[in-house]
């Protein structure tokens, strides 16, 4: 009698760089991005989110060769140069059809623009219930790549964000939705 034969399933290899914004990183997996960070004021607080998601911080000569690409769009975007994040590919981790299809949906919102709770409910066939798709947003497992920040609630007001609203605000000035304040 044979055993079942496994598949060893490659480690989650983490990427972490440090922007203007602040800290910030991801997990990738080999199909893209798993896991994401939002932007910390430490690199051990970076690495410890990506390492509750599996990932591993290979030496330098054996890192993933879509590390620095990933870290200078990172870098970019953070820096406002107008970089898009949402066109890189990304590998969900399980979840259901629904959530899938909510997390997706997220790309459907071009850089420099923002939608409602409501819009998103209705994109995705579950007008009515707005409020479950808002969860869901907030269970997103790879903000700013997902831009979980542009969805607004239906009176245009900044409402949950797991970075706070201050970072939801930032992200939203970087992108040009709102004027940057002064310093």
């Amino acid at each position: 009698m044979s055993s079942p034969t496994t598949v060893e399933a490659r480690a989650l290899v983490g990427v972490v760089t440090d922007t203007v914004m602040g800290w910030a990183g991801v997990a990738l997996s080999d199909a893209g991005i798993r896991h994401a960070t939002l932007f910390h004021r430490t690199e051990s607080a970076v690495r410890g989110e990506l390492r509750a998601f599996g990932a591993e911080f290979p030496a330098e000569s054996r890192a993933d060769p879509r590390a620095a690409e990933v870290a200078g769009l990172l870098r970019r975007y953070a820096s406002g140069e107008g970089t898009a994040l949402d066109f890189y590919p990304v590998d969900l981790p399980p979840c259901s059809d629904l959530q899938r299809d909510t997390w997706l949906a997220l790309r459907d919102i071009p850089s420099g623009q923002t939608r409602s709770y409501g819009w998103l409910a209705k994109r995705v066939g579950r007008g009515a219930a707005p409020r479950a798709i808002g969860a869901m947003v907030g269970a997103n497992p790879i903000p700013l790549w997902l831009p979980c920040h542009r969805v607004l609630a239906s009176d245009g007001s900044l409402h949950g964000f797991g970075g706070g609203l201050a970072m939801k605000q930032s992200l939203l000035e970087n992108e040009g939705v709102f004027p940057r304040r002064l310093l």
